[in-house]
């Protein structure tokens, strides 16, 4: 018993000096989306708290046990987001390997987008049992479509994902068990029906929870963005609103949505965009463009364009050995049949639609960051051959080329997506009393955004990151 109790006592010892213990941040230029930057600081963290920021020049108490970083020459941001992940996409991709990754390349926060609560179950618990070598994690659960839905298991490429509802289902006891079960918003699927999409945005906004997604192929997006809509992915749906035959080939739509042939949901969402999606792209209509995008400012939808995956056919990141190192970091069995199919893709020429599709996408997001919409940088790993982790750092300079400053792309991955949760008051900058999540970078994103892949340390929840195995 005496035993028992005095390796208790030392436990509960360590416990409490592990937590007592700071992190001091010394001589660092700090930088984030909405501060000025501010050279010569000392940043003392305590916890998961930014306990103190001050002058370099001022004088601070060192203790035994503080764990002292200098910061000369190097430069501070908050820690990175990756605003739209799939954890449970690839089932061999383990999100052990996944959180390692992210956090190596800086990432101390993601959302996961679309996954199944039981198949996410093992990702979050891992994340609560090993706060130090995680990042956080916040996510919808699966992707609420229609009974005709897209991610339903049965179709190669087309995991299971989703749930599907209809006007018949009880839609807020829907929400209800995805919130009991931990989910701070909603992601909505494109083959919800009207009515019952209408009924998930009047009950998420009763519950002050943001739906965010794919926008229905049964609606309008300007009825969805005056219904409550809370959030677009990919780009989505503007094909069509900024087209000046939007209505007739709205009509169209809803033809085919009847689905009396009983197509499966994948197929005939697919039918439908290769259908619609370059004849709308044809018919942009500027002025209807814009009208559209400022609504969207007006309303505050965020919009996460996921450059990364608009561009993947034109850039094709997967034909560069150099980014096809990035694979060397993933299990055997997820290294080898990228290597091998983004090789063999890699030999297919440059599609003139995939060369369309990326003109469109980065004209839009100029217009969206013109236009004030709030924009959230995230990738879709790993689809598309995205390494978890490197595929944030393209999505950055993507967000750059497309028109966006330096600033206001970090801003995208740092407070926007705080802003979006509410956590504004204590996320996505660097200022006293927010959480420690903080990466320092040996040269100044603003001058280049490739700077954010330079980096020197990670602290994730006030700790030193440690990578994992």
């Amino acid at each position: 018993m005496k035993t028992w109790l005095t390796l208790l006592f030392l436990s509960l010892l360590h416990i409490q000096t592990f937590a007592e213990a700071r992190v001091i941040i010394s001589n660092g230029t700090l930088i984030d989306g909405h501060n000025p930057d501010r050279p010569n600081m000392t940043m003392i963290l305590s916890g998961d708290e930014i306990l103190s920021i001050q002058s370099s020049t001022e004088a601070f108490d060192i203790q035994p046990d503080d764990h002292l970083i200098d910061a000369t020459d190097k430069f501070i941001i908050p820690g990175l987001w990756d605003a739209h992940v799939h954890l449970t996409f690839i089932p061999d991709l383990d999100y052990v390997t996944s959180y390692r990754l992210f956090l190596s390349q800086g990432i101390t926060s993601i959302r996961d987008t679309g996954a199944l609560i039981t198949k996410l179950q093992p990702a979050i618990d891992y994340v609560e049992a090993n706060p130090g070598i995680t990042p956080r994690l916040f996510f919808s659960g699966p992707l609420i479509d229609g009974k005709d839905r897209v991610y339903k298991g049965e179709e190669p490429g087309f995991p299971n994902l989703s749930i599907g509802i209809d006007e018949q289902d009880n839609v807020e006891d829907t929400v209800d068990r995805l919130v009991s079960d931990g989910a701070t918003f909603l992601k909505s699927y494109e083959m919800l029906s009207q009515p019952t999409y209408l009924e998930l945005l009047r009950i998420a906004k009763k519950k002050n929870l943001r739906v965010t997604g794919h926008i229905p192929l049964s609606i309008d997006l300007t009825e969805a963005v005056k219904a409550g809509l809370g959030g677009m992915q990919h780009i989505r749906n503007m094909d069509l609103a900024c087209s000046n035959n939007a209505e007739s080939m709205h009509e169209i739509r809803q033809v085919k949505l009847q689905n009396k042939d009983g197509i499966p949901g994948s197929a005939l969402r697919t039918a439908i965009h290769q259908a619609q999606r370059f004849p709308s792209i044809a018919n942009y209509d500027q002025a209807r463009c814009e009208k559209i995008i400022q609504l969207l400012s007006d309303y505050g939808v965020y919009q996460t364009p996921t450059l990364t995956i608009n561009t993947l056919d034109a850039k094709r990141y997967f034909a560069d050995p150099n980014w096809r190192k990035n694979y060397n970091h993933l299990p055997d069995s997820v290294r080898k049949r990228w290597e091998q199919e983004s090789i063999l893709a890699a030999k297919d020429p440059v599609s003139e639609n995939g060369l369309i599709f990326q003109e469109w996408s980065m004209k839009l997001v100029k217009l969206f960051d013109d236009n004030e919409v709030k924009i959230l940088a995230g990738t879709d790993t790993p689809i598309g051959y995205l390494t978890p982790g490197f595929s944030l750092h393209k999505e950055l300079e993507l967000l750059v080329e497309a028109g966006l400053s330096a600033k206001a792309a970090l801003r995208a991955a740092t407070l926007s997506p705080a802003e979006f949760f509410n956590l504004e008051s204590t996320m996505g900058t660097l200022d006293e009393g927010k959480v420690a999540d903080i990466l320092i970078l040996n040269q100044n994103p603003i001058e280049n955004i490739q700077h954010t892949q330079d980096i020197f340390r990670v602290i994730v929840k006030g700790s030193v990151a440690n990578f994992g195995s």
